[in-house]
């Protein structure tokens, strides 16, 4: 989600292992046959409407909860390692999802006798690999230095309720949606020190569903939107514009009314990740098509095919997607890449096209080294077929790589910051992209 709606059944829930340092290899693992349990709400996945908002990215399976904690109460979730790219915990204000704290797969410590199989050059294949954090209720320190170790803070002052999203991404090849491990399992201690573990911690939580999509309200987008004396293609440009993401007032402004300057404090809502920053950029069928889109592709662990040991690179993890703009739904896996799936030339770049199934260009595969996105069937899902919107994902930057939308500050700096690995995009005809022939990937 960013982590920015015909309801799917719910099938019945996992079943709970017991509790302990050793709960991670007795636990059931999450399925396509058994995606939830009593606590947790999921997997997100497009093919589920009722999941399907808050720009989902198909590289990722999300699951959420969120629950009122009784006075005096305190929530423990014992989990493992997932076999996969990467994995965390956020929690979040629940009324306007935005995060509050985040703990992802390196800084959780394991248990007594596991070990962390996502530090570089460690292990992936760790039989013992369990891990406990505490729930916080409260706010965090303001000095990092005095937050305690695996703790996640998910508190709002003069509030009960708490609301989490767990996040596995890119599961081993083999692996199901949880990467092999299930889900982190809840125990809950009472003020007077009784301790619930299992369908007896939801009797008392009465953990509920994600609400639907934040969107805007359709009148006041349409008339963003729809504003008289704009260009044609409005609000896309040619060539492609992208935009940093800080807050979605600032984005508005800067979209419609081209108020770019100066950006505030980043306070990304849609249950954005922590871990991730983001660019976008508007795209119109009426300028063209087909979106072509060139640049530089961040290096990147290799994980899906379960590789030994945990690699490094210059992020943790890349994604390009496609979505309706307004709706913040998104198609299918096919409408979405991650890193692995690119097929870069032999200086590191790609080339992306984006554009409906009947208009991509014949030379739009991977044995010519270009990769295509699905252009939305229903546009920007508010009525706009020929709108297209894409956002761009990098996730947990090593140290020295700043070429990277963490980095942007000003508004108007994206190109400036992140080089080549900002691409360059342009609309065309699929014709007119044919003409371009076929290179070897």
């Amino acid at each position: 989600m960013l982590l920015a709606a015909a309801a799917a059944c719910l099938l019945p829930a996992a079943v709970l292992a017991p509790l302990g340092s050793a709960a991670a290899e007795r636990r059931v693992p999450a399925t396509a046959d058994s995606p939830s349990s009593c606590f947790w709400t999921g997997p997100f996945t497009p093919d589920q409407d009722k999941f399907n908002f808050a720009y989902l990215d198909t590289g990722a399976l999300y699951w959420s909860s969120h629950y009122t904690l009784p006075k005096g109460a305190k929530l423990t979730l014992d989990g493992a390692y997932a076999h996969a790219r990467y994995q965390s915990l956020n929690s979040y204000e629940p009324t306007t999802a935005t995060p509050l704290t985040a703990l992802n797969d390196q800084q959780i410590k394991p248990d007594p006798g596991s070990r962390n199989p996502f530090l570089a050059g460690a292990k992936r294949t760790f039989p013992k690999r369990s891990w406990t954090v505490q729930v916080d209720p409260g706010t965090p320190p303001k000095d990092p230095a005095d937050q305690r170790p695996n703790t996640l803070y998910a508190g709002k002052p003069g509030s009960s309720a708490q609301s989490l999203v767990y996040r596995v991404y890119v599961p081993d090849r083999g692996r199901d949606a949880s990467g092999g491990v299930g889900l982190p399992e809840p125990e809950l201690t009472l003020a007077d020190g009784t301790r619930l573990t299992g369908s007896k911690v939801c009797d008392a939580l009465e953990p509920g569903e994600q609400g639907g999509p934040r969107v805007q309200p359709i009148d006041e987008y349409n008339a963003l939107r729809e504003q008289p004396g704009k260009p044609v293609g409005f609000p896309a440009s040619d060539p492609v514009r992208w935009h940093a993401s800080y807050t979605t007032q600032w984005l508005r402004d800067c979209t419609y009314h081209d108020r770019c300057t100066p950006a505030p404090p980043r306070s990304v809502g849609q249950y954005s990740n922590l871990d991730n920053a983001y660019v976008s950029a508007r795209l119109s069928r009426d300028l063209g098509p087909v979106t072509v889109l060139h640049g530089r592709l961040p290096t990147t662990p290799a994980t899906h095919d379960g590789d030994k040991r945990m690699g490094s690179g210059q992020l943790r993890y890349w994604s390009m997607c496609s979505y309706e703009a307004w709706s913040t739904r998104v198609e299918g896996k096919r409408s979405c890449l991650y890193d692995e799936q690119l097929h870069p030339d032999k200086d590191g770049y790609y080339t992306v096209v984006v554009s409906r199934p009947e208009d991509r260009p014949r030379n739009a595969t991977a044995a010519c080294g270009v990769d295509w996105i699905a252009w939305p069937e229903k546009g920007d899902g508010a009525g706009h077929v020929n709108d297209g919107y894409v956002l761009m994902r990098n996730m947990l930057p090593a140290k020295g790589f700043t070429h990277v939308p963490q980095n942007t500050r000003t508004g108007d700096d994206e190109k400036r910051v992140m080089g080549p690995y900002l691409p360059e995009g342009s609309h065309t005809g699929t014709a007119a992209f044919e003409k371009r022939g076929c290179s070897a990937a």
